[in-house]
């Protein structure tokens, strides 16, 4: 039996508007037919990146159309759906790594969180904060320009939201432990965290997770893997589903798994789209062709 409570998926590429992704002969935007694909999958969520420079373009100017389209989309579906609020606007930093002011920060994780109060449970504030790719500032600026501040701001726009910390690259005991020494402990309500390792040591990882929540007194706090996976060519990706296979079927202080990706070849960048990622992460092919591992995970996932 599988022990871990709930899997999910991760997608990319659904904020390109259809006529800007015209010309992308591998990827493009293909919400409407992922989407039922996730569901068959049995899975019961999608965790998805909610870049703030598209909401928020101009500093108070909100643009939800493309936000309410995927919120509405996946719920229809019967999914949930996990939202990574991510991406400075150009008015509040110089690049979208840029650290912002607590203050606008905050103001946007409150809007987003009553926007959403009625369809969102989950929050998570950034992605991947440990890697300058996404945030190009100090730690102690995350915790108290995003973490602290943002999970204020999701509480007093839904006191029900669970707010999920930003889910650092890999298991990283001492990144952690300096959370709750810059004062982040209580703001958060999920520790989450990402792995690439490709074997069974991502649950040795998780149990690191867990123990250092133990150490400050939060061991009730559940753990998310946020995003797993590895790259694996061609649709007979036996590698993908023996990992599937191995880690789903083992205990572990896990209490969501989401693979990462749902697709192999996905938008770069976005509106216009610019480039084409070339990866074989996916359960899908590009061109959405179920690889085994889709199967595999199916197999797992459904009674």
């Amino acid at each position: 039996m599988r022990p871990w409570r709930y899997l999910g998926a991760n997608p990319d590429g659904w904020w390109c508007r259809r006529g800007a992704c015209r010309g992308v002969t591998r990827g493009g935007v293909f919400i409407d037919r992922e989407v039922p694909l996730i569901a068959r999958l049995g899975v019961s969520t999608v965790r998805l990146e909610f870049p703030w420079f598209l909401i928020e373009p101009r500093r108070g100017t909100y643009d939800w159309r493309r936000s309410d389209r995927i919120v509405r989309t996946v719920t229809r579906a019967h999914l949930k759906l996990q939202p990574v609020l991510v991406w400075t606007p150009r008015w509040a930093g110089k690049t979208p790594a840029t650290p912002p002011t607590a203050a606008s920060f905050s103001r946007f994780a409150q809007a987003f969180a009553r926007r959403y109060r009625a369809s969102i449970r989950h929050i998570e504030l950034w992605n991947e904060p440990d890697l300058a790719r996404y945030w190009n500032g100090t730690q102690a600026q995350y915790v108290r320009r995003v973490l602290v501040p943002g999970y204020r701001a999701i509480k007093r726009g839904n006191p029900r939201a669970r707010v999920i910390l930003g889910g650092p690259s890999f298991a990283d005991e001492a990144w952690l432990h300096r959370i709750y020494d810059l004062g982040g402990g209580r703001s958060f309500d999920v520790a989450a965290f990402h792995d690439y390792s490709g074997d069974l040591s991502i649950l040795e990882h998780a149990r690191v997770v867990k123990a250092v929540l133990r150490a400050h007194g939060d061991a009730r706090k559940p753990v998310w893997l946020g995003e797993f996976g590895f790259e694996e060519p061609g649709t007979d990706d036996l590698r993908h589903a023996a990992l599937l296979e191995q880690v789903l079927t083992r205990p572990a202080p896990i209490a969501m798994a989401q693979w990462y990706t749902l697709r192999d070849d996905y938008p770069a960048t976005c509106c216009p789209v610019q480039t084409v990622e070339e990866s074989t992460f996916g359960l899908l092919t590009g061109d959405l062709r179920p690889k085994r591992s889709y199967g595999t995970l199916r197999r797992l996932v459904l009674p």
